[in-house]
């Protein structure tokens, strides 16, 4: 079964050469490697260039900067696999990581597979390794309750396109992982977790999520968007909002720490006040969510002061 890899690059010179040498020596032969090079102002672009010509498996996409999403989408345009991989080009993924996971597909006729991940590259391992295939909604339930492996991002995860059906990323925003795997998972028939660290991932390479910027903020609307779709069903309605208070609990901390903007914390405590009590009756809650909610009763000041420590 053909896989298209999927890597969208951007400024990633440093990094990109550990990714491509990790993704060209997978185990599995049937591959092609989409470089979706985002308007690169580095060397990242002419190295992309470079491996295209040495290796026939590889096609590179040349864009003006458009975005994480529509660099993922440009690649999905014109990707020909059965089954798409993601990748981070400041991330690598061990030998037999496509392999394992297409397995796991097939085996379990699941329409995604996610690996575990791990920050230190020596630890990439496919050591005995266990697969837990769960439905669509419990999947999802677990995201949203960012519990065990189904709780990260698309990178490391294998998703199967049944009938030439679309993925596509939401275009112009952060959190876009958060914004397609919540609906997508739903809809899932099944879904596959390898407890094997195949994935490793770079913290804060240049990347978004470790720095304070206002698209930071992207995650209320999204977390906002996911609760409104789950509002009706009885078993996602819970996850979904604990998801949304995670979320603003995360971006009032950060504001306090950062932003100072009085409109944004009000709003975000507004969300922690109208959630806190259900968080903390709730079972599947982390002990760190609760213990957030339990802390957001000691009121905004005390609680942008904890976040300013």
């Amino acid at each position: 079964m053909k896989v298209s890899v999927i890597i969208p690059v951007y400024n990633v010179e440093a990094y990109l050469r550990e990714c491509l040498d990790s993704v060209l020596a997978q185990s599995h032969d049937d591959l092609e490697v989409l470089l979706s090079d985002d308007g690169s102002t580095d060397g990242s672009g002419s190295m992309c260039d470079q491996y295209a010509a040495a290796d026939a498996r590889v096609r590179v996409i040349h864009a003006p900067n458009g975005g994480l999403s529509v660099a993922r989408n440009r690649a999905l345009e014109i990707a020909s696999g059965e089954c798409v991989f993601f990748v981070d080009s400041d991330d690598a993924v061990h030998p037999r990581a496509v392999e394992i996971l297409l397995k796991a597909i097939v085996e379990h006729d699941a329409d995604a597979a996610w690996s575990a991940y791990t920050r230190n590259p020596d630890r990439l391992s496919d050591r005995p390794h266990h697969s837990e295939s769960v439905d669509g909604s419990t999947a999802t339930e677990l995201f949203l309750y960012q519990r065990g492996i189904f709780c990260h991002g698309i990178g490391g995860m294998m998703l199967r396109r049944r009938g030439g059906s679309a993925i596509r990323f939401r275009e112009g925003i952060c959190y876009e992982d958060l914004d397609f795997l919540a609906p997508y998972l739903a809809e899932a028939r099944r879904v596959v977790a390898c407890d094997a660290p195949l994935y490793f991932y770079r913290p804060n390479a240049g990347g978004l999520t470790g720095e304070w910027h206002p698209g930071r903020t992207d995650v209320l609307d999204v977390t906002a968007r996911i609760e409104e779709a789950f509002k009706h069903h009885a078993r996602l309605r819970p996850a979904a909002g604990e998801r949304r208070m995670s979320a603003a609990f995360n971006i009032f901390l950060l504001n306090a720490r950062h932003g100072n903007d009085p409109a944004l914390a009000e709003a975000c405590f507004g969300i922690i006040r109208g959630r806190r009590r259900r968080s903390l009756f709730n079972r599947r809650v982390r002990f760190k969510s609760k213990a957030g909610a339990l802390l957001s009763y000691m009121g905004p000041r005390v609680l942008a002061f904890i976040g300013r420590l």
